[in-house]
Order: C-alpha cells, then sequence, then structure tokens
C-alpha cells in the first residue's frame, strides 16, 4: 500500500469517527447559525477573529498545516480549520474553550523550550515546528489540536465553513451523494429479488 492510499484511509477514519462525535450535539438552532456563518465568512472573505487572537490563529493554522500539509493536495489551509475553529470555540462548543486556550499556551511554550527564544510557534522553520510538535505529542494539548483539525478538515462543509469546496472529503474520497439508494447492505442486498 503506498504512502499516500495509506495517509487517505488514516485520515478519512480519524475525520469520520470526529466528526461523528461533534455533530452528535447540534441542534437545529445551532446548525443554522453554523450555515449563515459559513455563508458570511465565503461572502465577506473575512480574517476577523471571535476567539482567536491574531497570534494564536497563526500558531494554530501553522500547527494544522503540519497536520495536514498542503501538497499536490489541499491541506488544513485550504480546508479553513483556522476559522472553523474559531466559530466552533466562540458559539457552538464555549464549553471548551478554556481547553484549547490551555493547548495553545503549551504549543507556545513548547516552542519557546524547544527552540529558545522563539517568539511564536507561526514563526518557526517546518522543521522546528516538527521538532515542537514532536515534543508534545504526548500531551493531552496536542490532541486536543489535533482533534480539532481532523473535525475541521473532514465535518459537513455547511457548518460553520469548515472542509471549505468540500477539500477533505475529496482528500479521502468521500463522495457527497446524499442519496442513496437500496441495497444498503448485507441484510438487504437482494431486496428486490421475487419482484416481477
Amino acid at each position: 500500500m503506498d504512502t499516500d492510499q495509506t495517509r487517505r484511509i488514516f485520515l478519512g477514519q480519524a475525520g469520520a469517527s470526529l466528526s461523528l462525535l461533534w455533530l452528535g450535539s447540534l441542534t437545529p438552532d445551532l446548525l443554522a447559525q453554523a450555515h449563515a456563518h459559513a455563508q458570511s465568512a465565503r461572502a465577506s472573505g473575512a480574517q476577523s477573529y471571535r476567539f482567536f487572537t491574531p497570534l494564536q490563529a497563526a500558531d494554530y493554522d501553522a500547527f494544522a498545516a503540519q497536520i495536514i500539509p498542503t501538497d499536490d493536495t489541499p491541506g488544513a489551509r485550504e480546508a479553513n480549520v483556522v476559522h472553523f475553529t474559531d466559530f466552533l470555540l466562540s458559539g457552538i462548543d464555549r464549553d471548551q474553550q478554556a481547553q484549547f486556550a490551555d493547548a495553545l499556551k503549551t504549543l507556545e511554550e513548547q516552542a519557546s523550550k524547544t527552540v529558545p527564544g522563539a517568539k511564536s510557534f507561526a514563526a518557526l522553520t517546518s522543521e522546528q515546528q516538527i521538532a515542537v510538535m514532536r515534543g508534545m505529542e504526548k500531551m493531552p494539548a496536542f490532541w486536543t489540536l489535533r482533534g480539532m483539525v481532523l473535525t475541521g478538515c473532514f465535518c459537513d462543509p455547511s457548518l460553520g465553513g469548515g472542509n471549505k469546496d468540500q477539500v477533505g472529503w475529496k482528500l479521502i474520497g468521500f463522495k457527497d451523494d446524499f442519496y442513496f439508494a437500496p441495497p444498503f447492505g448485507y441484510y438487504d442486498a437482494h431486496h428486490d429479488e421475487g419482484k416481477s
């Protein structure tokens, strides 16, 4: 199995699991807010933030780009992960703000520890960023930040602007049909037998 196929399988499994957990907690009102936010963000192209400071947004954007980099396919930046996360934490999932802010602080502290004198994670070279991430990959903060990257890349694009232009779905080969016809599985594989 080639590296690209392995990456797609991993991303698909991780993203699907996280997205389903998060989607289960949404109410119709929150879905309407998320959809309105996604529409206005597309229309205005604005780069303002509700939860992040500009420095936090830059650091998280750099972190996300290391998790799902842009190469011959779009990555976390093109999926609009930072704005999705900002919207989620400022509106739908406010109870996660403190945990996420602590995770960003840990990222900043690990950057200073790994590269003395570092002003921010985003200002580091790619190699330095990877060294920082390796230094914190066993910490809960790493998994908090990473989990939101995966959710933002693979969620329904109408929910807060994540997975913009369905780049995450395209990355894993998910087809956005939203129309399903039988047979759905082994239990009805022969649903039409005996009919004339």
